[in-house]
């Protein structure tokens, strides 16, 4: 038996939803703020306002093995003398929350080990997690929330003071990530061989483009790949179609996460390489005499358009009897049609012949050297002769 189908049989019973009860509360916030004044909203540590009730913004939790990190948005505010953090567990909802640690006013994370274990669930097998919240103390000593008075739901107006959940566990192996196969515009990234833990959920697959540096990485998910979708696909790869040009370098995380949303992360760097579209199809040419009293005619040019995003146009050639290249007018990425007046025939052992013709497509980025990054040449169908 696979590794995939014993994860398969050991997923089939699959986790209820952890966070039912944030979305009921904020279907109720929102329908309440929809009739608030935005002067309750105007001061985000404002123990009046409605969204937050003066906590500090962008409470997170990053759980790990028998700890959690948690962090928030620190605005270097003038007038805070510390933060203030407090901590429940979800086993019991009437459970006061407890003062766990309180941190400098220059802090922005603290991690708790206080007592934590991992991998929580009660007798009915449903995950048990930890719950935070934090508040700020000023320069007077009052702090905000009031925790001898919080916010209740049950109060108007409805005010709330923000809490998250999170359950720690030890993060699943990394996955090790290498390259695939690249071609025009598309990367492939694999991670054979992950050795899956017994809590084992899904793998997020998440990119972001490579600004060398300069600024902080900003990843969004790119897919997510659960149990059922690898045993059907039985692949660990992913393939990324969504550059618009050669050179671009994207940084990909491939997270593995367990039913505690306790990630294994691994990453790498992948460049979309500079290969040249390929050749137009039925590329055709039909050639018109201009007189009776002259050998001069019409080439018209036609083929179908090419699908590569970073397409820029066509380029259109012919030869003369010394087999000599010739150039002759470019063609928009859009056309797919082009002729050409007044070309004269080849002499070919005093014969007349028309002139073969030929057709490149090119792409927006240049190659290493500076030339046009042309596809290979494609003769034309020759649908009539005139000599």
């Amino acid at each position: 038996m696979s590794s995939l189908h014993r994860l398969y049989n050991r997923r089939c019973i699959q986790l209820a939803g952890k966070s039912w009860r944030f979305l009921f509360i904020s279907l109720i916030f929102a329908g309440f703020f929809a009739c608030a004044n935005s002067d309750d909203f105007a001061n985000p540590l404002d123990s009046g306002n409605l969204r937050t009730s003066g906590a500090p913004l962008g409470l997170t939790l990053s759980p790990g093995d028998q700890q959690v990190r948690i962090s928030w948005v620190n605005t270097g505010q003038s007038g805070i003398k510390a933060y203030k953090i407090y901590r429940r567990s979800t086993s019991n909802s009437e459970e006061p929350y407890v003062l766990i640690a309180s941190v400098d006013a220059s802090e922005s994370e603290y991690v708790d080990t206080q007592n934590i274990e991992n991998d929580r669930k009660d007798a009915n097998g449903d995950v048990l997690a930890y719950e935070y919240r934090i508040s700020y103390v000023d320069l007077d000593g009052v702090e905000t929330p009031d925790p001898m008075n919080p916010p209740s739901t049950t109060e108007e107006p409805f005010r709330l003071w923000q809490t998250a959940t999170v359950t720690p566990s030890i993060a699943p192996p990394a996955p090790v990530v290498t390259l695939g196969e690249l071609t025009d515009l598309s990367v492939e990234i694999l991670w054979e061989g992950y050795e899956f833990p017994e809590d084992f959920v899904l793998f997020r697959v998440y990119s972001a483009l490579d600004n060398d540096g300069n600024k902080p990485l900003n990843f969004s998910l790119v897919t997510e790949l659960t149990s059922d979708t690898l045993l059907t696909s039985n692949a660990l790869s992913y393939r990324d179609i969504r550059f618009q040009k050669d050179g671009t370098t994207k940084v990909y995380k491939v997270v593995a996460v367990d039913e505690f949303d306790v990630e294994g992360i691994g990453t790498i760097r992948a460049t979309s390489p500079n290969i040249p579209p390929v050749p137009p199809n039925n590329f055709t040419v039909i050639y018109t005499r201009v007189s009776l009293f002259n050998n001069k005619y019409n080439v018209d040019l036609s083929w179908d358009a090419n699908k590569e995003i970073d397409l820029d146009g066509y380029q259109i050639y012919t030869k003369d009897a010394e087999e000599n290249l010739l150039i002759r007018p470019k063609a928009h990425r859009n056309e797919t049609s082009i002729t050409i007046l007044g070309e004269d025939p080849n002499i070919v052992d005093q014969v007349l012949v028309e002139k073969p013709y030929f057709i490149t497509a090119y792409d927006n980025t240049r190659t290493e050297d500076g030339k046009r990054d042309e596809s290979e040449m494609k003769p034309a169908e020759q649908l009539n002769t005139i000599f």
